[in-house]
């Protein structure tokens, strides 16, 4: 629902590619599969090209929220901090990484960056601020999303703490019907030998609305 009230929403995962992704918990939680990337062994690792192909990889919810319509919030319940969370179009590709095109709009929450289309990883084409002060522990926690579809705005929560403007009115979701969506990635970049892990991504419904502050954080644009 929307309303000037903030009523949360229940949602469920309705578009992702199978081959990475599955669904427990009727549809709520997103879970990474097992890929097995090495080439050898523990301790030996994947090369790049076959450790980066599937990472971060869209997940589309099942409801969309039109422009105009007013606010809505939503949570997630995760297991990890790498990982990519923000909204996508209906027509987002999933089969590429989250941030790396022009229809999807993400913090990529180990660093803070707020990607939309783009190009490489490292350089900041693509990288429209960073949420400075968001601090995540590697075992995760709950994260809420406030989409303002009149404004064209989406803010992030971290564990029930507003941490910032993720994307302002300047950002390209004005206008556009906008799924919440997510990219996991299954084990971390420093240490590709771990693999398994069980890593998921649920939304939880029916949360409170945390508070504002009057103030956005401020950000490194």
């Amino acid at each position: 629902m929307a309303n000037d009230e903030l009523t949360s929403c229940a949602l469920k995962w309705g578009k992702f590619n199978e081959e990475i992704y599955t669904t427990a918990d009727d549809g709520s939680k997103l879970e990474y599969k097992y890929l097995n990337r090495m080439d050898g062994p523990p301790p030996t690792p994947s090369p790049d090209n076959k450790f980066l192909k599937d990472i971060y990889i869209t997940a589309i919810a099942d409801k969309g929220f039109e422009p105009n319509t007013g606010k809505y919030y939503w949570e997630w319940a995760v297991n990890l901090d790498n990982l990519k969370l923000g909204v996508a179009t209906e027509d987002a590709p999933t089969d590429s990484e989250m941030g790396f095109n022009d229809k999807t709009w993400c913090v990529y929450i180990q660093t803070g960056e707020c990607e939309h289309d783009r190009k490489q990883r490292l350089k900041p084409e693509g990288v429209q601020r960073k949420l400075w002060r968001l601090v995540v522990t590697i075992s995760g926690g709950r994260f809420g999303c406030l989409l303002d579809t009149n404004s064209g705005t989406l803010r992030l929560f971290f564990n029930g703490e507003y941490q910032g403007m993720a994307f302002d009115e300047n950002s390209g979701l004005k206008g556009k019907t906008l799924y919440p969506a997510v990219g996991i990635a299954s084990y971390e970049d420093n240490n590709r030998t771990i693999g398994k892990g069980n890593k998921y991504c649920k939304f939880i419904p029916e949360m409170p609305v945390p508070a504002i502050p009057s103030i956005d954080k401020k950000v490194i644009c």
